[in-house]
């Protein structure tokens, strides 16, 4: 019998082809070579198989699904199929650095006994009119805390969940940058499956946090790539059920965490944020990409604010929407008045 390998990668790909080849690339060149790649693809015409079979190399391994199964689905079958201790879930179109199996492994022999490992990512920007959209810079951006490169921290699941949801860790989170006992993904359930793909990352790390704390290290271990076929651009009937499934599938699993109250506050400010960020985005957006079935937002804008923890974020909507300027300033006030 084969050694049980100590990680597992395990992906959900479906017709991206160049994407799926340049992230197997990155696993490819992990300075840290004890593991397998698992990849489950979701298209019918297998699509995928040359690229994981081009890679001429045992631990790379395919397995078509006899139907299209959804990408949380689909990551739930590439766990099942794998048998590593510790598991990476990995989108196909977000490459991790040479060193970060490396890195993660050393912080586990470090401080032992946590139920995940978790490292900090960039945005990487194809497009020049999406960077805009972003005000960032076309090629990678940094999404790394206001901390020394390479700090250490070691949260306790309470204070993991609390830091988490402030934004307090990182000001974006990628669950490729992550490895998770296994015995941890499993008792959590596997990847969160609530009816919609957004908010995905934040789901799984939240509840993996939640089991048994993180340590967490301020280096960029990965980017996430930004192009023009990421998921959220089209799918607005999902952005009211992300808001509502989101908060209650996560409490589900994590209201047992001391401290639940806080907790939960900071939760439903999280969310909903990120609901008027994303409503605000998608303005802009349809401005240079028109899409005559999805650029309506009133009747979403009707349903989330019906939502009782985001209905009080409705003027910062209408202020980021229709006086931007004075938003940003807004903004910018508070974050001196906290500094001070």
């Amino acid at each position: 019998m084969p050694a049980q390998p100590m990680v597992s990668f395990c992906f959900t790909t479906f017709k991206r082809r160049d994407y799926l080849r340049s992230t197997l690339d990155s696993i490819l060149g992990q300075t840290f070579g004890d593991y397998e790649v698992i990849v489950s693809d979701n298209d019918p015409e297998q699509s995928g198989r040359t690229v994981v079979e081009g890679m001429g190399d045992a631990r790379f391994k395919y397995f078509p699904n006899e139907t299209n199964l959804g990408m949380k689905k689909s990551f739930n079958k590439s766990l099942d199929r794998s048998s590593g201790q510790y598991i990476v879930m990995i989108a196909d179109d977000d490459p991790v650095y040479p060193d970060m199996l490396e890195t993660l492994i050393r912080l586990k022999d470090e401080y032992p006994g946590y139920g995940m490992y978790l490292g900090g990512s960039n945005w990487f920007c194809t497009d020049p009119r999406i960077a805009r959209l972003y005000k960032l810079n076309v090629g990678t951006n940094s999404f790394l805390a206001e901390e020394p490169v390479g700090k250490v921290t070691a949260y306790t699941a309470e204070g993991f969940l609390k830091s988490f949801f402030s934004r307090d860790i990182f000001p974006s989170y990628l669950w490729s940058t992550a490895i998770v006992r296994r015995e941890v993904l499993v008792n959590q359930g596997g990847v969160p499956d609530y009816g919609t793909a957004f908010l995905g990352d934040y789901a799984y790390l939240s509840i993996m946090g939640a089991h048994s704390g993180c340590v967490v290290i301020n280096k960029a271990l990965g980017h996430q790539t930004i192009h023009l076929q990421n998921f959220g651009r089209d799918q607005n009937d999902q952005i009211r059920t992300a808001a509502v499934n989101f908060t209650e599938y996560v409490a589900g699993k994590i209201r047992q965490t001391p401290d639940w109250p806080v907790i939960e506050k900071k939760m439903h400010d999280f969310v909903a944020l990120w609901v008027v960020s994303h409503l605000s985005f998608l303005h802009s957006y349809y401005r240079i990409f028109p899409n005559e079935e999805a650029m309506d937002l009133r009747p979403v804008e009707r349903q989330v604010f019906t939502v009782p923890f985001i209905k009080k974020y409705h003027f910062k909507y209408w202020l980021k929407i229709h006086s931007p300027g004075l938003h940003q300033l807004i903004v910018t006030v508070k974050k001196q008045l906290v500094k001070k």
